[in-house]
């Protein structure tokens, strides 16, 4: 992996990562922390299974109440 990709996504950690996901569920992130949350998840592998896991979880949801 690219070393300057792989610094820019360790802006943030796994923890702030997860806030920002959370809170991406309910309102609209700043076009700042979508940036900086995107370059964490080109380098970090749980938290992109952790988006992963919502979505499918969302979906299930989402199929389940209809």
């Amino acid at each position: 992996m690219n070393p300057i990709l792989k610094a820019i996504g360790h802006i943030i950690n796994c923890k702030e990562a997860t806030r920002f996901v959370s809170r991406a569920e309910d309102a609209r992130l700043s076009a700042w922390e979508r940036w900086r949350l995107d370059m964490h998840l080109r380098v970090c592998a749980k938290c992109s299974r952790f988006v992963q896991q919502l979505a499918f979880m969302r979906e299930a949801l989402r199929r389940w109440g209809s």
